[in-house]
């Protein structure tokens, strides 16, 4: 087949594409050969050292998300380094066979010159030859772009080797579980801080009482006077119950035998350098010791009114004390205390500085602080695993947020909230529900960047902390008001007006909610989604704080006396 002199030239420039095209990408497969050879991706120094934290300290979440995320981007890396020289080989052999079919069009259309007059040249073997010498360097450059394209593939970092195996394989899996682990399992017996385990107002165990009469004394296993007054909540480590208490610029920490009452023994927390001669502006029924303590295997921690931060041994032995300054705000300071992986941590709130800090339990230093903005809030920390990441949540003014407990590092924060904030989020697995009187109820999905899933205005509690599930918002008003919500719509599922106030806080166990007020009624109901009233019991005695659940017991603190109720 015979083409126009243009033509020719259109396929001559085509060919020399190809060419320059078949040389350009076998060099850059090269290149990203000796690149990866260099930087690999798999031998990350970032991934190999938090793996290798991650191997010390197997059961934790943070370590474990950061192994699966890095894992994952190297995994990306790897993948996409592969797609891109398999796509490299695949692009050599066109450019080699459309190189190799111009010359082919080329070679058999060139023009035969007329010779030397009287020579007589062989123009066909002279063809033949250069149609051989074009159709061997073309296999030739095709065969060798092609091998060296798949020998390149065939030189990318083994996914396959020991350590990234190990990596993917075991330690990836581990990862996976602790990065996926979001269940709440509360323990039956401890009870450490305000509210239960991580401040979530969900007791662990089944069998708690529902009948009592503290004025008679029955269902009362024991009831005992406590020395120093306080509106702190009991927290319970093993067989023993710890509260505050102060009388007039004096606090205290008491720690109680939670199976007879025996008072064990009473440490004081006062005369500390840099405590204030007179007591702090706060609310003249509050008192310096609102803000419960926090205990874990180790120590007992308090906190009080004036900035005085003390934790001593099960047996009252002081472990460090020191004054934070006064917190000082308009009602006073009522925050509690929370403790995660022996760091305690302090929710900061006064009028010339608002902060979360995190004190090492054993020695008192001082870890991290971040300071916070806003204004003033007195609600408690609580504590959720969101993403495999466990969170310190701060209720605050305006701002909801999020911290990690071992840096104090900021994870989120979201603006929704205004006035005097009091209560402590609830939390469920993947949601943080706040809330404050005369603002609003917020349902927040909890995440790098949070979103606002639903509000509602209707019922606002000023005092009591909201409890939820996966599926129902438990939460009681300082009217008397009990509300349960669906957790994913807002909607309301049902009301009831109690016809008293409540300050403690709704507790979740075995299947019910109880719902102390604060002449010392307790309404139980089933935690589901429909009001079904299950007893009502009274203490005969006003009560203020919340109570504490364990190993099938009930302890209530009520203005004077500390209880245990019993069924057995």
């Amino acid at each position: 087949m015979r083409f126009a002199e243009n033509d020719i030239r259109v396929i001559r420039n085509i060919s020399q594409v190809a060419g320059i095209f078949t040389l350009i990408v076998g060099l850059l497969m090269i290149f990203s050969l000796i690149q990866l050879k260099t930087i690999n991706p798999l031998d990350n120094p970032a991934l190999l050292s938090v793996k290798e934290q991650f191997d010390k300290d197997q059961e934790n979440a943070v370590l474990a998300e950061q192994v699966r995320a890095m894992d994952l981007m190297a995994r990306k890396a790897y993948f996409s380094s592969r797609r891109q020289l398999e796509t490299g080989s695949w692009l050599i052999l066109a450019g080699a066979v459309v190189f190799i079919i111009c010359q082919r069009l080329i070679a058999g259309n060139e023009k035969i010159m007329p010779g030397i007059p009287g020579s007589k040249p062989d123009e066909g073997l002279r063809q033949q030859r250069y149609r051989k010498y074009l159709t061997g360097s073309a296999v030739v450059l095709t065969a060798g772009a092609i091998l060296a394209s798949f020998l390149l593939r065939s030189n990318l970092p083994d996914l396959s080797g020991n350590r990234v195996k190990a990596l993917s394989a075991r330690e990836a899996r581990k990862a996976q579980r602790a990065a996926t682990r979001n269940e709440f399992d509360p323990d039956d017996t401890n009870w450490p801080v305000f509210r239960g385990e991580d401040g979530r107002g969900i007791a662990g165990g089944s069998g708690y009482p529902l009948s009592w009469n503290g004025e008679d004394g029955t269902g009362v296993k024991w009831k005992t006077v406590i020395p120093s007054d306080g509106k702190s909540s009991p927290v319970i480590w093993g067989d023993r119950l710890f509260v505050t208490g102060a009388e007039e610029l004096e606090c205290f920490v008491h720690c109680y035998d939670k199976n007879n009452g025996t008072l064990l023994w009473t440490s004081a927390v006062s005369g500390l350098p840099g405590e204030p001669a007179e007591l702090p502006k706060m609310d003249r029924d509050a008192g310096l010791a609102v803000s419960s303590a926090a205990v874990n295997a180790k120590a007992v921690c308090a906190i009080f009114a004036n900035g005085n931060l003390a934790a001593f041994d099960h047996d009252g032995n002081s472990k460090w004390a020191f004054n934070l300054g006064v917190p000082a705000n308009i009602y006073g300071y009522s925050s509690s205390l929370i403790i995660h992986d022996d760091i305690l941590v302090v929710q900061y709130d006064s009028d010339e500085k608002i902060s979360v800090m995190g004190y090492d339990i054993e020695n008192g230093e001082l870890k991290w602080e971040t300071l916070r903005q806003g204004s003033p809030a007195w609600s408690s920390p609580a504590i959720g695993i969101f993403g495999g990441i466990t969170q310190v949540i701060i209720n605050g003014n305006p701002f909801v947020s999020a911290y990690d407990p071992s840096d104090g590092k900021e994870l989120w924060t979201i603006d929704c909230m205004y006035g005097d904030v009091a209560p402590s989020p609830a939390i469920n697995s993947s949601m943080v529900f706040s809330v404050t009187d005369y603002s609003n109820l917020v349902a927040i999905e909890a995440g790098v960047t949070p979103v606002i899933k639903w509000q509602d205005n209707s019922y606002t509690p000023d005092i009591p902390s909201p409890v939820a599930t996966d599926e129902f918002l438990f939460l009681v008003t300082g009217y008397g008001d009990a509300v349960c919500y669906n957790t994913q719509t807002g909607d309301t599922l049902w009301t009831h007006y109690f016809g008293d106030q409540f300050y403690s806080s709704p507790i979740i166990a075995d299947g019910m909610v109880w719902f102390m007020n604060r002449s010392g009624l307790m309404h139980i109901v089933k935690a589901a989604g429909a009001y079904e009233p299950v007893a009502e019991s009274q203490l005969g005695e006003a009560v203020e704080c919340t109570p504490a659940f364990s190993d099938k017991n009930i302890y209530i603190r009520g203005r004077k006396n500390l209880y245990c109720i019993s069924g057995k």
